[in-house]
């Protein structure tokens, strides 16, 4: 098996930085970098080769345009037959402008998930599905054809090695957002005067998840201003019994009290966020997997993406330690204008230390002090 560290990565990272798209949050195409850079194993080279090319077609965010939907009854003459399943379907999420690939693997995910397997190669190609899980690939791939994300309609998806329960309208975990959880990781180490973290907008809680699961003498304290996003996460750190060190806080971050709330919890040792940074006129041009079912407020910027964003770099300095970090992930293009606000606004209280790149060699996060 090739796993996520395969030989073509950093060919297939380079080739999707040339795509230039003007969305700045990962969006549909997500689960196609993950399978290919994230612990998902992949059959042979020439699938590998299939998922690398994939890379080079990635839509841009205006791609598609909205094709005629198919109700389950549609689906009631598909074969039972695992490899000619798997086609049909296809077929079928190709039909309603689903790019190529990911309509493919669309179809794989959901086979596998129904079959109890985590990934399509486990499964037997030559068997016969009993009449009940065929109604229920049935019943995903409608959601599918309905242009659900596939992490949503599968109800479940990996984050590093832990696997959190997804539901519609929260955030699904993007393998960015991996990448940041690894720096501030290797940032840590083993070091454990680092006792305390908050997690901004928290989401399904994946970060909080993992970071309390790796760094098991620290506590937390996580906040989003949505009640589901809230129950989320208690259930995904419930889990994996990690729930004890964490405090969840269903609060608005920029209401003054949850300010003097999660300071009484503090100060802070570090602070992390995947912060709303999409540009408001933007959002409308995301894909439909985007648009029609992840929280609108969790991807609204502003009129320039930064309206979260100068907010936390406003009170993190009361609610960090001395030398406390601020870990944020970020639009393209927005370290600069950061930078600026910081030396703008927080004088004397914070530092910019440096910006960070994700695997497709960009600009994608940033790390900030307390002095």
């Amino acid at each position: 098996m090739i796993f996520r560290q395969c030989f073509n990565l950093d060919l297939a990272c380079q080739n999707y930085s040339k795509t230039n798209l003007t969305c700045q949050k990962p969006h549909v195409s997500t689960f196609t970098f993950d399978l290919i850079k994230h612990k998902r194993p992949i059959n042979n080279e020439r699938e590998l080769a299939r998922n690398m090319k994939c890379l080079l077609n990635i839509p841009r965010i205006s791609l598609n345009h909205y094709m005629k939907r198919y109700s389950v009854r549609q689906f009631r003459s598909i074969s039972n037959e695992v490899n000619q399943l798997s086609a049909d379907l296809t077929r079928k999420f190709q039909n309603v402008g689903i790019e190529k690939t990911e309509s493919r693997l669309s179809a794989e995910f959901i086979i596998a998930h129904v079959m109890g397997k985590k990934m399509f190669y486990q499964v037997s190609k030559s068997a016969k599905i009993p009449g009940t899980q065929l109604k229920e690939i049935k019943e995903l791939a409608e959601k599918r054809s309905e242009r659900m994300p596939l992490q949503y309609v599968l109800g479940e998806w990996d984050f590093h090695e832990f696997t959190v329960k997804l539901a519609p309208p929260v955030l699904i975990p993007r393998p960015e957002t991996e990448e940041l959880v690894q720096f501030v990781l290797e940032d840590i180490g083993q070091d454990e005067t680092f006792q305390k973290f908050l997690e901004v907008g928290c989401g399904s809680g994946a970060v909080t998840l993992c970071l309390l699961s790796k760094l098991p003498w620290m506590k937390a304290v996580a906040c989003d201003i949505s009640k589901d996003a809230c129950n989320l996460t208690i259930e995904n750190l419930s889990r994996y019994h990690v729930d004890k060190r964490a405090s969840v806080l269903n609060r608005d971050f920029k209401s003054p009290d949850t300010i003097q709330l999660i300071s009484e919890h503090g100060p802070f040792d570090f602070i992390i966020s995947n912060p709303p940074y999409i540009l408001t006129a933007h959002l409308d041009d995301l894909d439909p997997e985007v648009k029609k079912y992840e929280d609108r407020l969790a991807l609204d910027g502003g009129q320039d993406g930064l309206d979260f964003v100068r907010h936390l770099i406003a009170v993190s300095p009361l609610l960090l330690k001395k030398e406390g970090k601020l870990w944020l992930e970020t639009g393209l293009e927005q370290h600069n204008l950061i930078e600026n606000a910081i030396n703008n606004h927080s004088v004397g209280q914070l530092k910019y230390i440096k910006s960070m790149k994700d695997f497709t060699n960009r600009e994608r996060f940033c790390l900030i002090q307390k002095v």
